[in-house]
Formats: C-alpha cells, structure tokens, sequence
C-alpha cells in the first residue's frame, strides 16, 4: 500500500550539478543576472558573427531594420508594463465587503493555526511558515511515539509515513533558518511537494486499519492530515502574494531598462545609418555595434528572466490538495 513521497527541499539534491544550475536559472538566482547573462548573450553572437566576416556593414539598410525593430518592440514592452500595472491595480480595487470576507477569511485560518500550535503565529511569511513546519513535524513526531509498541502491520505502515515526513520537515525546519530569506525564499522551499500523496496515504491507512488503530492515533492521523493541508494554503497564499510583488518588480525595472534602450537604439539608428564615412570610424562601429544591439535587447532579457521564474512557480504551484502533478513533484 505505500506510496512514493517524493519528498526533498530541493532539486539540487537530487540531480548535482546540472540540476542545481537548472534550479538557479530557473528559481534561485538573482533576475538582474540572469537578464545580464541574456545581453551577453546577444553580444557575443552579434560579435562572433562580425569576427566571422558575416556583418561586413557596408549596406547599412539591415541595420536601419535592426534598430527600427528594437526601438518599436520596446515601445510594445513599455505598453506591456502599464498593461501588467492596470492588472495589478484592478486586483487591489475591492469593495469594502470583499476586503472584509478576504480579511475574515485569513484571520479565521490564522486562528485555527495559533489555536493548533498553542501560540501566537508570526506576521511574517519566513516565521508563519516556519511555526507549520515546526508544529506538523510535532504531530509527525507523536504519531511515531504512539504506535512506536505495537506489532502489527498498522504500525509498520504508519511508521513508513512518518519517518521519512518527519525527516523532510527537519530538513524544512533547518533550511528556515535564514532571518533574512525574502517572501521567494520561502517559498520556493515548498515548491517540490503540496504533500497530496501524504495525505492520501494517511487517508489509506486510517480506512484499511481503522479497526487496528487506537481512537488517539487515529485522531492523531486526522490532525496530521489538518496540519498538512494549511501549509498548502500558506504556500498557495504567499504564491499570490510573491506574484504580485514580482510582477511589481518587473514592471518598474522594464521602465527603467526600457527608457535607456530606447535612446542608445534611436542614437545607433541615427549614426550606424549613415554611409560609409561617417561620424564613427569602420574600427569603432564594429566595436559598437555588439554592444548596442545588446542593450536594444535589455529589456527583452529583463522580461524573459521575470517571467521564467513566475512560470515556473505557477507551474510547480497549479494543483492544490488533495490532487498533485509531475511537474510539482518534479
């Protein structure tokens, strides 16, 4: 009856070196660098290309399509951030009765979790997540002791669940650790796992034993159950609530990438444009123009790392309990 729990704090444990680089591309690492590794991308193509006689430039027409093309795709990215803006401000826009049902809502969950961990849960993401982990890995932890003596198949199977759980949310507990971890940071600690296959298992064996089982442990196994679904509100919570602040993020650095691609594109259009000649020696165009065409793609790049990672939490966050998906086991 057991199932894979496909428990782990992170993809770097599983798959060394190319997995951690994958993770950091994807999740981990810092968006500016990211963006920057995508400008130096665009260069070292433009400059490969020029170093293999392939942009001879002496028909400057495709250049005045390049930088035409920039400055116009830029210009629609600009258009997309007040976009992402409008969006945002429309999901902050609410009635008074909607802002009190969504407070009501948050304050009765948050209730329930204080009244289960016996004491007053932290404001901050990193401290509430850290009281769940921490009061889950308790209840996981009493099971354990509870069926600990006795010889039966039941305690086998609810030994097989609670060990390696209990061992995951120490490995949580311990990665919590950091005071500093941003409202990301947190998160993405809960991305591997919403814990449905847990829970369905707990499920399993509450019915297959139901008459083996003590009325405590069974309890105990229905609270198990409780504790497991709320840290999957609190990630789908703070979810919305990093998406938003990312998405905030985004459309402030697209301005400020934005603004400086536009001018460098207008004032390479005016000068590579002219003909052979002109304002800048042939040597120093060729140095230029890698450069250039890499800032006209800034903000391009700035978009895409955005994006990558908010797809990719999406992605990893879709389902909820009690159902899973590869991609959030993965």
């Amino acid at each position: 009856m057991g199932e894979s729990n496909g428990l782990t704090v992170g993809d770097e444990e599983r798959g060394g070196t190319v997995e951690s680089a994958k993770r950091w591309f994807l999740l981990d690492g810092n968006r500016l660098t990211v963006a920057a590794l995508g400008v130096a991308f665009f260069v070292v193509v433009v400059a490969l290309l020029e170093v293999g006689g392939a942009v001879p430039l002496e028909n400057r027409q495709p250049l005045f399509y390049i930088f035409s093309s920039l400055i116009s795709g830029n210009l629609t990215l600009i258009t997309v951030v007040v976009s992402i803006n409008q969006l945002l401000l429309s999901r902050e826009l609410k009635s008074p009765g909607e802002l009190r049902s969504q407070i009501d809502s948050i304050v009765e969950y948050r209730t329930k979790v204080e009244e289960s961990a016996g004491e007053v849960a932290p404001v901050q993401p990193l401290g509430f997540l850290k009281l769940l982990f921490q009061n889950t890995r308790q209840e996981a932890q009493r099971i354990g002791g509870l069926v600990i003596e006795r010889e039966s198949e039941a305690r086998d199977e609810v030994e097989s669940l609670v060990t390696p759980l209990t061992e995951h949310l120490d490995e949580v507990d311990k990665t919590l650790d950091d005071p500093e971890m941003t409202t990301f940071e947190v998160l993405s600690v809960t991305l591997t796992t919403n814990y449905a296959n847990e829970i369905n298992r707990v499920r399993r064996i509450r019915s297959a034993y139901e008459d083996d089982l003590p009325p405590h442990v069974y309890d105990a196994l229905g609270r198990l159950v409780d504790h497991l679904q709320r840290i999957d509100i609190a990630r789908q919570y703070f979810k919305s609530v990093y998406l938003q602040s990312e998405l905030s993020s985004l459309s402030r650095v697209l301005f400020y990438a934005g603004i400086p691609a536009e001018a460098i594109s207008v004032a390479a259009l005016l000068t590579f444009t002219k003909t052979a000649g002109g304002a800048l020696q042939p040597a120093l165009e060729r140095l230029l123009l890698p450069v250039v065409v890499g800032v006209g793609f800034l903000p391009l790049a700035v978009l895409f790392a955005f994006i990558l990672r908010t797809a990719t939490v999406t992605q990893r966050t879709t389902a909820t309990i009690p159902f899973t998906t590869m991609e959030q086991e993965g």
